[in-house]
C-alpha cells in the first residue's frame, strides 16, 4: 500500500499540469476577447483609420444625387397613390352631395309634391346646403389637387425623371455598400451618426446590420441629410400626400424600425 508521501508524489505533477493548462487557457481566452473586442469595435465604425466621408457627393455618387434631385423635383406636383384614391373620393362625395340636393329642389319645384313630404325635402335641402358651403372650399381645393396631378402626369420630363430617379435609386444603394465596405476594409473612424445609429455589430450574424447600415446611408445621400448626429435627420411629414414625400416617409418609417431592431438586439446580446 503506497505512503501518504508516494500518492503526493503522484498527484502533485498532475496538479501541476493541469494549472498550466488553465493558465494557458486562460491567456488564450484573454487573447481572443481582446481580438474580438478589436473587431467589433473597427466593425462598428470605432476604427483606427482614417476618418470614413461618408456623406460626400463625389465619384460616381454624385450624378445619382443628381438624377435623384430631378426626380424629387418631378415628384413634387405627383400625387402618392393612397392620397390620390383619397382626394378623388373627397371631390366624388362633394360632387353627390350637390347631385341630391339638386335632385331634391327639383323635387320641390315640380309642385306635386305632398305637404309632409315637402316639409322633409325642404328641411333635407337646407341641410345639404349648409353642408355644400361648409366643404366648398375644400372641395375645390382638392379638384384642383387632382387637375395639377393628372397635368402632371402628361408632362413628358417629369415622366422621364421620375424614371431615371428609380433606376438611381437602386445604384445609390449599390454605391453606398460599395463605401461602407471600403471603410470597414480599411478600418475607417465612421461618422457619429453612423456609431449612433447602427451601435455594434452584432453576432454571430452581421447581415442584418449591414442591409440596415446601407439603408441609412443610401437615404442620407438621396435626400441630403447632413445631421452630425442623428442618422436620418428631421423626420419628413406626408401629409401633403406628394409621392416623394410619401415615399421619404415610408423609407424613414421602415429604417427607424431597423435601427430600433438593431438596438434592441445589442441590450440583449
Amino acid at each position: 500500500m503506497p505512503t501518504e508521501k508516494e500518492r503526493l508524489d503522484v498527484v502533485e505533477p498532475q496538479v501541476a499540469t493541469l494549472i498550466s493548462h488553465v493558465g494557458q487557457l486562460s491567456a488564450e481566452l484573454e487573447r481572443v476577447t481582446a481580438r474580438l473586442t478589436v473587431l467589433e469595435r473597427r466593425l462598428s465604425g470605432a476604427g483606427d483609420g482614417p476618418p470614413a466621408d461618408l456623406d460626400a457627393v463625389a465619384g460616381d455618387v454624385a450624378p445619382l444625387v443628381e438624377a435623384l434631385r430631378r426626380a424629387w423635383d418631378a415628384e413634387q406636383e405627383i400625387l402618392a397613390d393612397p392620397a390620390r384614391v383619397e382626394i378623388r373620393q373627397e371631390v366624388l362625395e362633394f360632387d353627390g352631395l350637390k347631385a341630391r340636393r339638386d335632385d331634391a329642389r327639383s323635387k320641390l319645384d315640380g309642385g306635386r309634391v305632398p305637404r309632409f313630404e315637402r316639409d322633409a325635402l325642404s328641411h333635407e335641402v337646407r341641410q345639404m346646403e349648409w353642408l355644400i358651403n361648409a366643404n366648398e372650399a375644400s372641395a375645390q381645393r382638392a379638384a384642383e389637387r387632382l387637375a395639377a396631378d393628372e397635368d402632371a402626369a402628361t408632362e413628358e420630363w417629369r415622366t422621364e425623371a421620375v424614371l431615371e430617379g428609380d433606376k438611381a435609386r437602386g445604384e445609390i444603394r449599390d454605391a453606398a455598400a460599395r463605401r461602407i465596405s471600403a471603410a470597414l476594409s480599411q478600418y475607417a473612424r465612421m461618422p457619429v451618426w453612423f456609431r449612433v445609429g447602427l451601435g455594434e455589430i452584432p453576432t454571430p450574424d452581421p447581415s442584418f446590420w449591414l442591409e440596415s447600415a446601407i439603408a441609412v446611408l443610401a437615404y442620407r445621400l438621396e435626400y441630403g441629410v447632413t445631421d452630425a448626429v442623428s442618422p436620418l435627420g428631421t423626420a419628413p411629414s406626408a401629409a401633403g400626400g406628394c409621392q416623394n414625400w410619401v415615399r421619404r416617409t415610408n423609407v424613414h418609417a421602415d429604417i427607424t424600425d431597423r435601427l430600433t431592431t438593431l438596438a434592441a438586439t445589442f441590450h440583449l446580446q
